[in-house]
């Protein structure tokens, strides 16, 4: 009889790695709203085969972030004025009260996290780093949501952040000059960071309510967002292919 020398492999494990690895771009806005993923290209890019990439599109899919589209390619959910105004909102009130209670937890260990990360950033700004300020800002935000200690707030603005995050690749499309803005993100991180390391939550959670504002206004002002019809259309197709 012969010896056993290989084990099936985990293939939910490879699945959701690269299910998180996706959530980390779409919150990092490395894609754009309305943006096509192709399965092929993006299994080259990640070393897997096509089957773990499609299953976490699907995924993603299900949770309204991305859509599959008519002639069944995968694309970034666009985003109308309307909704990206909605979820300013509702981040402002979702992650003011998470800053909230960060500041009443806080210690050392995050303020200096915090710190290295809003250095990270301005240097990545001053750099023309594209992506590292995208990520430093990601880190950022994080640190401050994780230390609510809240596993359902941060599961809140997992979603919140997955359907909202795209939106920050467009301010370095085209010719627009986004640095000023993200500079003064990081001027409210610093009053942010020092709500925090003196414990005032009310302090911390009005700062994190600015920083969303202040970067929603300058979307608001310079960016394009999706015709309301182009997205009610694929609405109406979707339902009808599900008949």
């Amino acid at each position: 009889m012969s010896q056993v020398k290989v084990f099936p492999v985990d293939v939910s494990t490879l699945q959701e790695r690269v299910y998180q690895e996706l959530r980390a771009a779409l919150f990092q806005g490395r894609y754009a709203p309305g943006e096509a993923i192709t399965i092929r290209a993006l299994a080259r890019a990640l070393g897997t085969s096509e089957m773990p990439v499609r299953e976490a599109l699907q995924r993603l899919v299900a949770q309204n972030v991305l859509r599959q589209t008519p002639t069944r390619s995968i694309q970034v959910m666009p985003i109308t004025l309307d909704r990206y105004l909605e979820l300013v909102k509702i981040r402002g009130s979702i992650e003011g009260f998470a800053a909230k209670l960060a500041a009443r937890l806080a210690d050392a260990k995050l303020i200096r996290a915090l710190k290295q990360s809003n250095l990270d950033m301005s240097t990545a700004i001053a750099a023309g780093d594209q992506l590292s300020v995208l990520q430093a800002n990601q880190e950022f935000h994080f640190a401050i949501y994780r230390a609510a200690r809240s596993p359902q707030l941060l599961e809140i603005i997992e979603t919140l952040w997955l359907r909202s995050g795209p939106f920050l690749a467009k301010a370095y499309i085209g010719d627009r000059q986004p640095e000023e803005m993200f500079q003064r993100g990081t001027q409210i991180h610093d009053r942010l960071i020092a709500a925090l390391e003196r414990g005032n939550a009310r302090a911390a959670m009005y700062g994190m309510m600015l920083d969303i504002r202040v970067a929603g206004a300058w979307y608001r002002r310079f960016c394009d967002f999706a015709p309301k019809i182009e997205l009610g259309n694929n609405r109406a197709k979707r339902s009808e292919n599900s008949v």
